[in-house]
């Protein structure tokens, strides 16, 4: 009789420690579709920092902005909502964890293209205020452009590709809060 009161004890106890959570812990991880925070430093091949969401890192590295908001991003896992490399990097990783990672070009924004630098009409840029200058960055529209060249008074040469294409890039990547996709 003792040795079946000894075994219920023992199943109570087991019982008790798994509906508390004492048999191990489940890290949380972000899988697709989840959303995610995330704080990240972006550097070039030789460690120059071109982007942060810390604006402390912004001011050290000398590429601060007093008119851009320094936070992590938020983002769903795996839905196209930030460059592929960066999006595919985030998945599995933890909560709180950190992680290097190294995009190439075709998972980033894509190979440079030297088709994309075309001439543009100096007359157009005068007319909307804009005197271009060699390595000046412009938008035409919404996109960044860069002013390639200026090979005469009557044409300016515009280069359309992004300007970080053709370019590897190196996150350090922060998760900071995971919202499972199945718990929104």
């Amino acid at each position: 009789m003792q040795s079946k009161r000894y075994i219920w004890a023992i199943l109570l106890v087991l019982s008790i420690a798994l509906v508390a959570g004492c048999t191990g812990t489940t890290e949380k991880t972000v899988a697709k579709n989840d959303t995610v925070t995330v704080d990240y430093i972006g550097m070039f091949d030789n460690g120059t920092i071109f982007d942060t969401s810390i604006e402390s890192v912004a001011r050290e590295s000398g590429i601060y902005d007093e008119y851009l908001t320094y936070e992590p991003i938020t983002f769903t896992a795996g839905a196209g909502d930030v460059i592929e490399g960066f999006d595919d990097a985030v998945i599995g990783m933890k909560l709180n964890e950190s992680k290097n990672v190294t995009i190439s070009p075709d998972l980033a924004y894509g190979d440079y293209d030297p088709s994309l630098i075309q001439p543009v009409n100096m007359t157009d840029l005068l007319a909307n205020n804009i005197t271009p200058h060699v390595n000046d960055t412009l938008y035409y529209g919404m996109q960044p452009v860069t002013v390639y060249a200026i090979p005469n008074n009557t044409t300016v040469l515009i280069d359309f590709n992004y300007p970080l294409a053709g370019k590897t890039l190196h996150y350090q990547i922060m998760v900071r809060n995971i919202t499972s996709a199945s718990s929104s």
